[in-house]
């Protein structure tokens, strides 16, 4: 979504939700990426939403945490929701049953 919105300048939707967000900040090779994140991070993309909301868990990966500390730097008009110990959001995460904040924020 981040890369689509970067370069279809043109396109305007809805609300936009981002949950623990990954560009790989690091280039790692370790994951078959190839060009997939060979783009320029549109700062303005916000404004031709509806709003766009970053969900990040201090526990994430270091990877993900970064993306979102870009995305903080490059990004204007973003909104985050910042959890302790929620790891990748995932149900195998100790303490994580179910998301009713992610469900709040999307309807």
């Amino acid at each position: 979504m981040l890369r689509y919105l970067s370069e279809r300048k043109d396109i305007k939707v809805g609300k936009v939700v981002l949950v623990a967000p990954w560009i790989n900040p690091d280039n790692n090779s370790e994951f078959d990426t190839a060009d997939f994140f060979s783009f320029d991070i549109d700062p303005d993309f916000p404004a031709r939403t509806k709003g766009v909301v970053v969900f990040i868990s201090s526990d994430d990966y270091s990877e993900v945490v970064e993306t979102v500390n870009i995305l903080k730097d490059e990004v204007k008009g973003l909104k985050y929701k910042e959890y302790k110990n929620r790891g990748h959001f995932t149900s195998e995460e100790p303490g994580v049953k179910g998301f009713p904040d992610l469900l709040n924020t999307l309807v």
